[in-house]
Parts: structure tokens; sequence; C-alpha cells
């Protein structure tokens, strides 16, 4: 009779290790950024010499630009821009020399298909350390 009670109170400790770690739902910007190795860092007026090759998309309305060996920087996107895969290929318009908000990051995926993306912000990514 004894190995029942001990059973369960095994099982709720289990229950109870797995609930305490990370909450339900998807990961967060910070948590997606932590992945790259990054922290959102101060807000930008412009960027100058940026590489938009190196970039990861994060979620709808966030992207890491220049991840590679350069300076990073996020951009916070002013609506959901929903033609971000992996393979597309990305440009910019821009009204004035860099990027800034109001300007727009283009997305052009395999079959030819184009987005403008508006910019909503832009921020430094800083490495964590």
């Amino acid at each position: 009779m004894r190995v029942l009670p001990a059973f369960f109170t095994l099982v709720a400790v289990l229950l109870l290790a797995g609930c305490a770690g990370r909450p339900f739902g998807p990961p967060t910007l910070d948590d997606r950024l932590a992945d790259l190795g990054y922290r959102q860092g101060a807000a930008m007026d412009t960027i100058l010499g940026f590489d938009l090759s190196g970039w990861h998309y994060l979620d709808t309305r966030h992207l890491a630009l220049g991840t590679g060996l350069g300076r990073a920087y996020l951009v916070d996107f002013a609506v959901p821009c929903r033609n971000l895969a992996a393979g597309n290929r990305l440009g910019y318009r821009s009204r004035a020399a860099g990027l800034r908000p109001g300007d727009f990051l283009v997305s052009t995926d395999a079959r030819g298909s184009r987005m403008e993306c508006p910019i909503g912000g832009l921020y430094r990514l800083d490495p964590v350390r």
C-alpha cells in the first residue's frame, strides 16, 4: 500500500518540475534574440553600412540584420511582414542615404513575388556576454 502514494508523489514532483521551466507559448522576441547571441540595444535613427546578406527572420514583426561579423541591428516593422522565408532575396527602398524608419525592406521570394515591408523602428543589437 505504501507504493501507490510514493508513486503518485513521484509523478507529481516530475510534473511540477516540467512546469517550472519555460512558460507555455511561442518564444518571445528576447528569447529569439538570445538564441542568436544578442539582446536589444538602443534605438537608432539611421543605419549606415549595413549588410543585407546576413539576416535572420525572428517573427512577422522583427528581423535581425547584419548578424555576421559586423554590427547587427533589429528591424521592427510597422506592420507584419509575411514574405520573409530564408531563401528570399532582401533589398531595400530608402528616401536617403542609409536605412531609417519609414523606409522599406523589400523581400522577393523564389517565384518573384515582392513584398515591401515598412520599417517602424531600428535598434542596435548588443552581443550577450
